[in-house]
């Protein structure tokens, strides 16, 4: 079984890594074969993976993307390029990712889709279901055709709203140009897949998975202490990597904070620093520890806290939330995109969005009882150990990889 991995990038980015855990454990079990091909990034010494677009290529195509609003148009050459790779590697299946971002020319779909090889294309957001972003928000113009586009400044920035174009243009990728199984890591996105399709593709939805034996529990006194955290003070964490992005709306996260009743508390950010003085009222302590560099530093960081928030707007399925779970770390946050799947009831508390005073009496409830939290903590542990381990993870796909190589669609 062969099979070659598309995806923007290689290492930058969640649906890199997503991408990247896949294939390492796809070429780690036996007579099992992935490669990688990726197109922005800097280069790999790895001989599984090449990186086949044209760097100029990406960057006008970008250009004209801004200019235009057209995606996916403008990486001829390194279209062309990526076409010769399948055709000499001949894989058994090709796993697409990301295509958006700069790399491909969206007339990918139709020359695969000729090749008559079984194509599986995960979505890692909602790029592919609009005719512009990467994240709605409240907007449902992408189920009726967008167009008069609301913000045209988020990803892919434009001056032009071309949208109403590519809504078009996008439908013909889901079931039209070529026939690809669609994968999406929660119920959510694949409820809106299966919806945008009508019906053209299967859609199958696979949980991701992360590295359950580097993120686990771990003595919450010693990483606190290499952290420079106080051992006596119970932890509030939030993570982004820049505080700034509205999507992750940081700023319900510091609101929720000043309604906050419980004794010897603190909060903790992980990203971009920013100045939160005219956020918090005098009472809160806040510490930001800033950028965290690797997998075994965040489960450092995931372990020092009692509670981990997620006060994400927009979101499909956060890796850091599977995190959090596998180092027993109950999530607070908002009820978005696929983040009730991961956080039940019995692993934390979610509340609507937007919700801050809503956000703030579920901290507060779960730092004044300790046994609730412990609880749920457990809970956490054993449902990311269960759920979201990397080899459930990799057999999922594999398995969907031998039936469509064997004719099933």
């Amino acid at each position: 079984m062969r099979v070659l991995m598309v995806n923007t990038e290689y290492t930058r980015g969640g649906a890199a890594r997503i991408a990247r855990t896949l294939h390492e454990t796809v070429n780690a079990s036996p007579n099992r074969e992935s490669l990688f091909a990726y197109g922005r990034g800097p280069k790999r010494q790895d001989s599984q993976a090449v990186r086949f677009a044209f760097q100029p290529e990406a960057y006008f195509h970008a250009l004209l993307t801004r200019l235009t609003g057209m995606q996916g148009y403008g990486t001829w050459l390194s279209t062309r390029r990526l076409l010769r790779l399948i055709r000499d590697c001949k894989p058994d299946v090709i796993h697409f990712h990301n295509i958006h971002g700069y790399y491909l020319d969206l007339s990918i779909a139709r020359a695969v889709g000729e090749l008559e090889i079984p194509i599986v294309w995960t979505l890692h957001d909602a790029w592919p279901l609009t005719g512009r972003c990467a994240y709605f928000f409240e907007c449902d113009r992408w189920k009726t055709g967008c167009g008069h586009c609301p913000d045209l400044r988020s990803y892919p920035r434009t001056f032009i709203d071309s949208s109403a174009m590519m809504w078009r243009r996008k439908r013909e990728l889901l079931g039209g140009v070529w026939s690809p199984v669609i994968a999406t890591p929660s119920q959510w996105l694949g409820k809106l897949a299966s919806e945008a399709s009508a019906g053209r593709c299967r859609v199958e939805v696979i949980a991701n998975g992360i590295d359950t034996q580097l993120f686990q529990p771990r003595d919450r006194s010693e990483v606190r202490e290499e952290l420079g955290l106080p051992d006596g003070k119970k932890v509030v964490l939030f993570a982004a990597a820049d505080l700034a992005d509205e999507r992750k709306g940081a700023r319900h996260f510091f609101e929720c904070l000043n309604s906050v009743q419980a004794n010897e508390w603190m909060a903790v950010t992980v990203g971009k620093k920013v100045d939160v003085r005219r956020m918090l009222n005098s009472q809160v302590e806040i510490k930001q520890l800033g950028y965290v560099a690797g997998s075994e530093a965040m489960a450092k960081v995931y372990n020092a806290a009692d509670l981990f928030c997620i006060t994400s707007l927009d979101d499909n399925f956060p890796t850091t939330v599977l995190e959090s779970l596998a180092c027993g770390t109950p999530v607070v946050g908002f009820r978005v995109g696929g983040i009730p799947e991961q956080v039940t009831d019995d692993c934390g508390i979610l509340v609507e969005p937007r919700d801050a005073q809503g956000l703030g009496r579920a901290i507060t409830r779960l730092l004044q009882d300790d046994v609730l939290r412990e609880k749920m903590g457990e809970n956490c542990r054993a449902r990311a150990v269960a759920e979201y381990s990397i080899s459930k993870f990799r057999d999922r796909y594999v398995s969907l990889y031998h039936e469509i190589a064997e004719g099933g669609r």
